[in-house]
């Protein structure tokens, strides 16, 4: 199928599309197997209250957005750790959903996502770029919790199910109108700020049933994957400086997601571009190991990125098994990613 879609900058063709179904697919479709041995789930305790508005600045010092302000990174947590804080709770109740089929947390989720919605969080004043990114990674976690937990037909009525859709809908609009032609000239419309706005809008999308937004997050990628050279390495991360293997892995996390909503909804992205994901992936897991290629591209010696930060490999690993192999020792693929809804499918 061949399609119009209109990106801010022009129209172009999108093939392979999905269909603009009303419904659309994401990795958690299948109701989970329920584990009867699974303790009982602790009573609900009642939502936070959000906020509608946020206003953060970024906390690096220099123009190259290498070095790290301790005062404002310390400022830039202490604003975030609500929302960080309230998302983890939800992730964490979706997840035990999927884990072990208990529909009270699907209920309690539901409940948390449904409070949100009704206060009309992040729907406010959202004021400078770095607040625009951390509405669009609530958005990605948020929606993607949805998704996980939306199988259940008990964890929501019909007009919880459609306020939760409309918020994440509404939040996903917001992420695009930042987005806007005015803008495309700016780095961050093309670097892993644009990566990670289309996850978050691709997932919404799904969650919406908008196949327009799903649409936006595949040519996200494609922007992205047409940047990755023949070395596996993204111009605009290469550019970080001491960070720029941590960028390589930051980017290359939400482009994997793309790639797993885009296929369940039939569109393979993996060989895309002459398989520049893998390239990228490759790359960058080589870098763990031995940062030294970054550091010469870079011109510095590379921060450790750590490895706390990989479980994104999972779904990747399903499709490039032999990657396995690039992975670097205590990498720990077990751990759920806040900015990509928790646990990842395997």
């Amino acid at each position: 199928m061949v399609r119009l879609l209109c990106l801010g900058f022009g129209l172009i063709l999108i093939a392979g599309s999905p269909a603009g179904a009303a419904v659309l697919h994401g990795p958690w479709d299948a109701p989970p197997p329920v584990d009867a041995s699974a303790p009982a789930a602790v009573p609900c305790p009642d939502a936070p209250a959000l906020p509608a508005g946020l206003a953060v600045r970024d906390y690096y010092g220099d123009p190259a957005h290498s070095v790290i302000d301790p005062a404002r990174k310390q400022a830039y947590d202490a604003a975030v750790a609500p929302l960080h804080d309230a998302l983890g709770q939800v992730e964490a109740m979706a997840d035990r959903y999927r884990r072990t089929g208990d529909p009270a947390a699907a209920r309690c989720a539901a409940q948390w996502l449904d409070r949100f919605a009704r206060d009309g969080v992040l729907l406010g004043e959202v004021r400078g770029s770095q607040s625009v990114y951390v509405q669009g990674w609530m958005l990605g976690g948020l929606a993607v919790s949805w998704l996980k937990l939306r199988s259940d037909r008990d964890a929501a009525d019909t007009d919880t199910r459609r306020r939760i859709k409309d918020w994440l809908s509404a939040l996903a609009d917001r992420t695009l109108a930042y987005y806007s032609p005015d803008r495309a000239a700016r780095t961050d419309t093309r670097n892993n700020h644009r990566y990670w706005a289309g996850f978050a809008v691709a997932a919404a999308g799904v969650a919406a049933g908008r196949a327009e937004l799903l649409d936006w997050g595949i040519a996200s990628y494609r922007l992205a994957a047409a940047q990755v050279d023949e070395d596996g390495m993204l111009p605009l991360e290469a550019a970080r400086r001491g960070w720029a293997l941590h960028y390589h892995l930051f980017a290359a996390a939400p482009l994997v997601m793309i790639a797993e909503l885009a296929a369940a909804n039939g569109v393979d992205l993996y060989p895309e571009h002459d398989g520049a994901l893998g390239r990228l992936v490759e790359r960058a897991l080589a870098g763990l190991r031995d940062p030294r290629r970054f550091a010469e591209r870079a011109g510095t010696p590379q921060e450790d990125p750590g490895r706390e930060t990989l479980a994104w490999v999972t779904p990747y690993l399903r499709h490039v098994p032999q990657a396995r192999a690039e992975l670097p020792a205590g990498a720990d693929l077990s751990r759920g990613t806040l900015y990509l809804g928790g646990q990842l499918p395997d």
